[in-house]
């Protein structure tokens, strides 16, 4: 069967939805059922093939472990869901205080809390933000000045900035993907926990899940020869220019890295260690009570009568079976992970091209299991 599954996958999955790199693991019952890479992770004179283990940025499947985080409070009585931020993070506010002050630690993870969308500033702060051509162009949209980038050197300046924030809509009433509010997420984790965010992910959360190729910091990740470069479809970002094959071109991309937005997106990871993350949430004996578990799949939002949002994971339904996932992008970067519960089945691909369609194989995968 396990020999008849991967040969049915490597049909499915074609080499060409790869411009450069990428991997694809398929976990089942805490067992690894197929895990392949495809490409390079890095091109030119330091040429590399992409393997399972090949470390790459997974963007915003990191606000699943934000969010794991806060459940873990909430399972410890030390956090409720359903009651205001203000009362964890009293200079939690945005321009409208009487709006603001009504603000859930739910809505806040589940992207209903009122914000038009993305603020800019939780990307804008990363050091090597100025790399990125667009870099001007953001702080105008956003009306960010330096001196406001400058003002920020910890989670709680990001959870102040809220303050000249003006909300969209009322709390609860629209769903608006805000990323930045998930370092808001990271502080109130900190502040109730008492706890450091980064110290906790490195040495307790990535530990527990046995993610050793797992990690927040961009040093440890350079040092590893098994990393990925990042590559981009668009000329926009810099100027180095190689082509793998004939149907794209590929430019490289400057290295995300964001430590202070790691919350929201900026975690290092590998293809099997998020094979075995995935299989953290659907073990017999998982990381945290089943009901919390339970809790975090639960839509706070339907789109439709099929998708929705819930705490730090989309939600689908397909027929009889629920899929709980996740998708993250950056400039040179494409991921996504998806799990049937109810199967104890999870795929994943990452990728450090950002046209890969990871989504799409994703799919593919689970259409040919399935």
């Amino acid at each position: 069967m396990v020999t008849s599954l991967e040969t049915q996958l490597d049909r499915v999955i074609c080499k060409q939805d790869f411009p450069v790199g990428g991997a694809v693991v398929v976990v089942k019952d805490d067992q690894v059922l197929y895990g392949k890479g495809f490409g390079k992770s890095r091109l030119g004179r330091n040429e590399r093939d992409f393997t399972t283990d090949t470390i790459v940025s997974i963007q915003s499947i990191s606000k699943s472990f934000t969010a794991a985080a806060l459940l873990q409070l909430v399972e410890k009585g030390l956090l409720e869901l359903d009651t205001p931020l203000v009362k964890y993070l009293p200079y939690f506010r945005t321009t409208d205080k009487l709006m603001s002050d009504s603000i859930t630690v739910k809505q806040l993870l589940s992207h209903t809390a009122g914000f038009s969308g993305d603020l800019g500033i939780g990307n804008l702060m990363s050091p090597n933000a100025s790399e990125f051509n667009v870099f001007e162009s953001l702080k105008a949209h956003f009306g960010i000045t330096n001196a406001v980038l400058q003002s920020i050197n910890k989670r709680e300046d990001v959870t102040k900035y809220f303050n000249s924030v003006a909300l969209s809509y009322p709390p609860g009433s629209h769903w608006s993907y805000c990323t930045d509010a998930y370092i808001v997420a990271a502080d109130l984790f900190e502040k109730v926990s008492g706890l450091i965010w980064d110290d906790y992910m490195e040495n307790v959360l990535f530990k527990s899940f046995k993610m050793n190729r797992t990690t927040l910091y961009v040093e440890r990740v350079q040092q590893e020869e098994d990393s990925a470069q990042y590559y981009t479809a668009t000329d926009s970002i810099l100027h180095n220019i190689i082509k793998p094959n004939a149907n794209m071109d590929v430019f490289e991309s400057p290295f995300p890295v964001n430590l202070l937005g790691a919350p929201m997106g900026f975690i290092y990871s590998t293809a099997n260690n998020l094979g075995g993350y995935l299989s953290s949430y659907m073990s017999m004996h998982p990381f945290m009570p089943q009901s919390m578990i339970d809790l975090m799949y639960e839509p706070v939002w339907k789109f439709d009568s099929e998708n929705g949002y819930a705490l730090g994971w989309g939600t689908r339904e397909v027929g009889s079976r629920t899929f709980i996932e996740h998708g993250g992008g950056f400039p040179g970067v494409s991921a996504y992970v998806s799990m049937a519960p109810s199967d104890r089945m999870g795929v994943v691909v990452v990728s450090n091209h950002d046209k890969t369609p990871t989504q799409k194989i994703c799919y593919k995968v689970l259409d040919t299991i399935f």
